[in-house]
């Protein structure tokens, strides 16, 4: 008997374990992307605004994809095929069937945005993404309704968004979502507020579309949602610009005391708690990450101790998600500019023989760098005058190609297809930051750097620039003049 319930007691664990720890799943057709890499981003926290890669897998030559990863509530996704992006709400535990195409008229004149379309397989009304959907349609129709109202700039539109706002949150009774209400609210808000701005407060008497108003019903003694996006974006537009203001009164001179003299956490947390919107502990704190966020290039302020005080919320806050955003916040501000004159930024990367290489390596000539990718065609073409350009210069120029595909193995076999493109090619990794260090937007990018590791062009210019492109720098010209100086 006793071993019997030992059994059961192992069953019981074993069910809830994998209850607990299911997976959310991904999965979907498109025909148009065989072989690609299909990679799937999240925010790490809306204050920051930082994207964390998830992951990535490879779409199968048949066009399915499925990818499974572990959340623990509702997180707006993106899914990335090449240069081409979407994105969608996912709930814990749940299976997305999505069809993924791309419609070259529906992105005609976009460069760096170009956007994947995206098909919900079997959608239920009730489901997450098609109430937003749908409430986001009406609220489109809506502002476009009511256009020459908005333009107006005054408070003739206040009764008609009043009454658009009590049908939707009445619609939205009967949703289960709680994100999903909270979601339609914090749209509205943030129409609200922009309305307030708006108006700049005249004929106030006549409007409850003020400050005050708006702060006792969206934000007074209500739950912070870190994980809604539009919540997080009214929260920033309604606090704007706040925290420098109430530094440069009379009354707040120990606010910029606390950061500019003191650059301690404490000092300023306690020169806010005279403010009676900051009485919550948490929302003070939120207030103050926003505030040094946007203070952080305020030559008013010194940046260092900003990231002091931001180190201390980081090592002792006793919220978690203000921890993960100070350090965002950090890695954001702490950035150095990027551009002609600066340091190139350091790196080290594996080649294709699984050598770790870093810049510092080539120190000594001038190095062409190109970020490519397996599925940019210029990527492809562009070689092969790297190869003419390599062949002409390299005892004087380090070539150095950086390929950006997630699979190791796609430069590996780029490589034994093109066993002549003998100069350096390393490989990104997990080391993605890279990229928004050397603020690639786009591939093939060149950025071109001076013997002592010094930015000379960024963007430079491309292999046969000028040839197909009248406006392009003309590489061979800066190669000569670096060579020469």
């Amino acid at each position: 008997m006793r071993k019997a319930n030992q059994i059961l007691t192992i069953i019981f664990i074993f069910f809830v374990f994998n209850l607990t720890a299911s997976k959310t799943v991904i999965k979907g057709k498109t025909n148009i992307f065989k072989g690609k890499e299909l990679i799937l981003y999240t925010y790490s926290d809306y204050i920051s605004t930082k994207k964390t890669q998830v992951g990535f897998t490879t779409i199968q030559q048949n066009g399915i994809y499925n990818f499974e990863f572990d959340i623990k509530e509702t997180k707006k996704i993106f899914l990335k095929i090449e240069d081409k992006i979407t994105s969608f709400f996912v709930k814990p535990g749940e299976v997305y069937n999505v069809n993924l195409t791309y419609s070259e008229d529906l992105n005609k004149g976009r460069i760096y945005d170009k956007q994947l379309s995206l098909i919900f397989n079997f959608p239920v009304p009730t489901e997450l993404n098609q109430q937003i959907g749908s409430f986001n349609r009406k609220f489109d129709k809506f502002i476009q309704e009511n256009r020459v109202l908005f333009e107006k700039r005054n408070h003739s539109i206040e009764p008609k968004l009043k009454a658009f706002k009590l049908k939707m949150l009445k619609e939205s009774e009967t949703s289960d979502s709680k994100f999903v209400k909270d979601y339609i609210k914090y749209s509205i808000a943030l129409t609200q507020n922009s309305l307030d701005v708006s108006y700049k407060l005249v004929d106030s008497k006549n409007s409850q579309n003020i400050k005050a108003n708006l702060y006792l019903e969206y934000l007074n003694k209500k739950s912070i949602l870190y994980n809604n996006p539009e919540y997080i974006k009214f929260y920033k537009a309604f606090f704007k610009g706040e925290l420098k203001k109430l530094s440069l009164k009379v009354q707040g001179f120990d606010i910029s005391k606390a950061i500019n003299d003191k650059s301690s956490y404490q000092a300023l947390s306690k020169a806010l708690e005279k403010y009676p919107f900051l009485i919550n502990d948490e929302f003070k704190n939120l207030f103050l990450l926003n505030g040094l966020l946007e203070i952080s290039r305020d030559k008013y302020f010194t940046k260092i101790n900003i990231i002091k005080i931001l180190n201390e919320i980081k090592s002792n806050s006793k919220y978690p998600e203000h921890k993960i955003i100070a350090a965002n916040i950090i890695e954001r501000i702490s950035r150095k500019k990027f551009g002609e004159g600066s340091v190139a930024p350091d790196f080290k990367l594996k080649n294709k023989t699984g050598e770790l290489l870093s810049l510092n390596d080539f120190k000594g000539k001038p190095v062409y760098i190109n970020f490519w990718t397996n599925w940019s065609i210029p990527s492809q073409k562009e070689m092969k005058i790297m190869k003419v350009l390599h062949k002409k210069y390299k005892n004087k120029i380090h070539f150095i190609s950086i390929c950006a595909d997630n699979d190791f193995s796609k430069m590996k076999n780029f490589l034994v297809k093109n066993g002549d493109y003998n100069w350096t090619f390393l490989h990104i990794g997990n080391n993605k930051k890279i990229l928004e260090s050397y603020r690639v937007v786009t591939f093939p990018t060149y950025i071109l750097i001076d013997e002592n590791l010094n930015v000379v062009k960024a963007p430079a210019g491309r292999p046969g620039g000028t040839a197909e492109r009248a406006t392009e720098d003309n590489i061979e010209k800066d190669f000569y003049d670096l060579i020469k100086r």
